[in-house]
């Protein structure tokens, strides 16, 4: 056997009743790799196209062990305080915070033995002033110095891997003295005498695990159509080849299983090329960062299951896909016979996909919970179907159109023609991007009616309310306000002290700080106030007794810890601004809380009136009272705060939003290589009909129009398939 420059195979017959599969499929992998720089510019064409599919298809396979990988070390990281004989619990004082909308989590430590618990990530407790963090948060002090007046204590450890949901975790794990009960902000502090503890896990948003269903379901339909369409790259050239074959004496049935074996080498080149790239793209998983959610290199591995299933079904979709294609083709040893007058495309089969993605759509609404599996299977395979529906509705009405269009300009004429004539291929050349384009108008469509929902807020418009509470201990308190005026962003500091009381507050204020929240025309440290809230318990009255108990003591019979009568001269008042101090049922200056007897459980919070032109004004103040550790807490406003939900959907908008980008641009660059191949293919009629005269500018104004009319079609159906899933989904 020997194979010419031009692709033409000459081979003495086989025997007759001899086994020829080894034989075909071996000359198909000759053919393959050396039939000439056809055969060589086919093959790598196909190659990279299944090679980025199958890269992408393996990150996706390996988002599950990412997800079980880091709920095992957030497991292994929850704290466990069922009592354990023997065992010196560790007290942890939990201690959340923010930096610039970025949030910081950590903890305080104490260990009240030798043998107290230990978090996972570290070989030992800190001591007292001493302080563990990860990685991340080591990089964002030193790239943000005046965070680290936050962590005053020496840096003895950093937080390993064992730790750590993902590299870019900012956790510490600071040590101190021994912790009250009772914290700051009323936090309570743990006894834990295990890591470990099994804590169930918090119900998935249903709206969030639809949109990244469909996500996933929109991004990976395009991939394995990109994956049919690289398949039939120069079919023309591969056609012809398979002439040449008939003409040295093989069947039908063999050329099929040369072209098969012929397609199979550019799918086992593109597996090991979208290996290779998989591999390359997983070591960048550390560098990847979305709004703090990251992944180990260790945690990027793909299910064993889902590789099986992409290494059978890349090379059977390779090898269907061109056995689909030369369905019609008549393949003789003169030449290659496409059916002269082609034949009409029936449109039911191709209503089948798109009306079952529409019932099983509308057939899930009545789930109760369509975050179950039912309900996913249900949505995902009406999407899927719904989306299939795109390309194979695409030819139909391609040929249809074309059909029915007459008269035009010469280039307009010539162009019509040719797709009247063939049809297919253009809208072949045009399905990935429909298929993508559908898929990414009804992602954005919903990532649109959910934003409102999920939106993260601005950093930047983090003081809105220009108030910020920092609560204390009441030992601390005139440190801390000495603390914070020496804020830059600190305009005014005023100390609020809360003794709690049966249904009932008393707070204690300076008579500046109560002019800022209570309707008070003139006040005088020893005057006090009685103040309507308009709350559901029974209004307060001179004279009335209240028994005062611990400020977190809510139970059904708490204890009491002494009364206070409620004198005469309360003068009445209302709070006015319900952004700034609280107050509670009565507010009393210094002077009136004289003989007030106070426990010693009572919240203290420093209330911070801040500049509103500085936007890092919260985290000045958590700057200037970082040296105090445990004793304060910096209460975030809400628009500083980010809730799971929130940081799940940001992180969900920005992967689909970059497969989105990432398929578009594959679909687009597919589309451009397979424009050109049918340009190439085309080159003798076009040489031909330059020779007969007709200007080129014309035979480029026809090639134009030719990919125009498929592009806006495929537009059309896009835009409605897109509309359409997102309107079934939403």
């Amino acid at each position: 056997m020997s194979i010419d420059h031009a692709g033409t195979a000459t081979a003495p017959r086989t025997p007759a009743g001899r086994n020829t599969w080894p034989r075909d499929f071996a000359l198909g992998i000759r053919l393959a790799v050396g039939g000439g720089r056809t055969s060589w510019a086919r093959l790598i064409l196909g190659t990279i196209g299944t090679g980025l599919a199958v890269a992408v298809l393996l990150l996706a396979a390996s988002v599950g062990h990412i997800m079980t990988d880091q709920s095992a070390r957030t497991s292994a990281g929850q704290p466990n305080d069922t009592v354990i004989s023997g065992v010196n619990p560790t007290q942890l004082l939990h201690d959340d915070m923010s930096f610039q909308g970025t949030p910081i989590t950590g903890a305080y430590l104490h260990g009240t033995g030798a043998n107290s618990p230990i978090p996972p990530g570290l070989t030992s407790l800190p001591g007292p002033n001493q302080i563990a963090m990860s990685p991340a948060l080591i990089d964002l002090i030193n790239t943000n110095p005046a965070l680290r007046g936050r962590f005053p204590q020496q840096t003895v450890a950093t937080i390993s891997e064992a730790g750590l949901t993902g590299p870019a975790d900012l956790i510490f794990y600071a040590g101190t003295g021994p912790i009250p009960a009772i914290t700051p902000g009323l936090s309570s502090t743990e006894n834990v005498y295990a890591f470990g503890a099994t804590t169930p896990l918090a119900p998935t948003d249903p709206t969030l695990l639809l949109v990244a269903v469909i996500g996933a379901v929109a991004l990976l339909i395009p991939l394995f159509i990109f994956v049919s369409v690289s398949s039939r790259i120069a079919g023309a050239q591969r056609d012809r080849r398979l002439a040449a074959l008939r003409l040295v004496g093989a069947g039908n049935w063999q050329v099929r299983r040369i072209a098969a074996a012929e397609s199979l080498v550019s799918a086992a080149t593109g597996l090991v090329l979208g290996a290779l790239a998989f591999l390359g793209l997983r070591q960048l998983a550390p560098q990847v960062d979305v709004l703090g959610w990251s992944a180990f290199t260790n945690d990027v591995i793909p299910s064993p299951l889902l590789v099986a299933l992409i290494v059978l079904c890349v090379p059977a979709l390779t090898v269907a896909t061109v056995l689909f294609a030369m369905r019609r083709t008549i393949i003789e040893p003169l030449g290659v016979l496409r059916d002269g007058k082609p034949i009409r495309r029936r449109l039911w089969w191709r209503l089948v996909p798109i009306a079952l993605g529409i019932g099983l759509l509308i057939a899930a609404k009545p789930i109760g919970d369509p975050s179950s599996t039912v309900g996913i299977t249900i949505i995902a395979s009406g999407a899927s179907l719904l989306l299939l529906g795109v390309p194979a509705i695409l030819p139909w009405l391609l040929e249809r159109v074309v059909g029915r269009v007459q008269g035009g300009a010469p280039s307009w004429q010539l162009a019509i023609r040719r797709l009247q004539l063939d049809s297919g291929t253009p809208a072949r050349v045009v399905a990935g991007v429909a298929v993508v384009l559908a898929s990414s108008i009804a992602l954005q469509l919903m990532l649109l009616s959910t934003a409102s929902q999920y939106s993260v807020p601005n950093s930047a418009q983090s003081n809105n309310n220009d108030w910020v509470s920092v609560y204390t201990t009441p030992s601390a308190a005139d440190q801390v306000a000495a603390e914070l005026t020496k804020v830059p962003a600190a305009k005014q500091v005023g100390i609020v002290e809360t003794v709690s009381a049966i249904n009932h507050d008393i707070s204690i204020a300076s008579c500046q700080t109560i002019q800022r929240s209570l309707d008070v025309p003139n006040c005088i440290d020893g005057d006090g106030f009685l103040v309507h809230s308009g709350g559901a318990a029974a209004p307060i009255k001179p004279g009335d007794v209240l028994n005062l108990i611990a400020a977190h003591d809510l139970g059904k019979n708490p204890k009491s810890l002494g009364t206070y009568t409620v004198p005469g001269n309360l003068t009445p008042a209302t709070q006015h601004n319900t952004s700034g101090p609280y107050f509670g049922d009565i507010a009393l200056t210094p002077g009136a809380a004289a003989t007030l007897n106070l426990p010693a459980d009572r919240e203290t919070a420093a209330w911070v009136l801040v500049d509103p032109n500085q936007p890092d004004a919260t985290d000045q103040i958590a700057d200037g009272v970082g040296n105090l550790n445990w004793q304060v807490f910096v209460s975030l406003s809400n628009s500083d705060e980010v809730t799971a939900n929130q940081k799940t959907f940001a992180t969900i908008r920005t992967l689909l939003d970059g497969g989105s980008l990432f398929t578009l641009l594959l679909a687009g660059v597919s589309m451009l290589v397979l424009a050109l191949e049918q340009v190439r293919e085309r080159r003798r009629p076009l040489a031909v009909l330059a020779a007969a005269g007709v200007p080129r500018s014309v035979l480029a104004r026809s090639l134009l129009w030719q990919t125009a009319v498929p592009v806006v079609l495929a537009v059309v159906v896009a835009i409605c398939g897109g509309i359409g899933l997102s309107a079934l989904v939403i």
